[in-house]
């Protein structure tokens, strides 16, 4: 598919809408999958929000669980529902569908943008919109930056380029409760249902 890209001229992307297309990606060597957030027919106009929580050194995975709680809540006072996902970096995703699909890009980012912000006034020594990695110490990264044409976030189900190849797996609220983490999502259990947690031995 050929598209205009945002600094001028045109550039070619790839984009598949069935099972043939996506082992077409296997023969490309493709590993991780990364869409934008938006459909083929409309990509001017973004279907899907992402919140990045990129914990820094010195964050547990608790934090970043209790962390995405509080954005939930926030984004529900906006009228919106969300998801968890798995990122690629050891990062949870918090993924916000909008429809009809109104925000074109720029709009988009500016929007997750204030909402970070907004979260991060809660416990401004907790969160960081700073993504220099000295100012990530012992905070959280709330990354907006992934809503803008042409940014992307690794896709659902999607394998992680790392050792024993993880997968990008959505999570329950319920999972993001009982701070699941996300090792426990692979390619044998892509929905992480047995699993040990701060609780003990469970499925959920």
């Amino acid at each position: 598919m050929t598209i205009l890209k945002r600094t001028g001229g045109e550039t070619v992307r790839v984009w598949i809408d069935s099972i043939a297309g996506l082992l077409a990606l296997i023969d490309m060597d493709v590993v991780e999958v990364h869409p934008w957030g938006a459909t083929v027919d409309n990509i001017e106009r973004p279907d899907l929000l992402v919140f990045d929580l990129h914990p820094g050194d010195g964050v547990e995975w608790l934090r970043v669980s209790d962390s995405a709680l509080s954005l939930r809540h926030l984004l529900e006072k906006e009228g919106y529902d969300s998801w968890p996902k798995g990122g690629s970096e050891g990062d949870l995703h918090i993924m916000v569908p909008i429809e009809p699909p109104l925000l074109e890009w720029e709009a988009a980012r500016a929007y997750c943008k204030l909402l970070a912000r907004e979260l991060a006034a809660i416990a401004p020594d907790s969160f960081t919109l700073d993504p220099g990695a000295d100012k990530r110490v012992g905070r959280i990264y709330i990354d907006v930056l992934r809503n803008g044409r042409g940014s992307t976030a690794i896709g659902a189900y999607s394998p992680i380029a790392q050792l024993g190849f993880p997968i990008a797996a959505p999570l329950t609220w319920e999972q993001v409760e009982a701070g699941v983490p996300l090792s426990n999502f692979t390619m044998t259990n892509p929905t992480g249902r047995q699993v040990r947690n701060r609780r003990g031995l469970r499925n959920l």
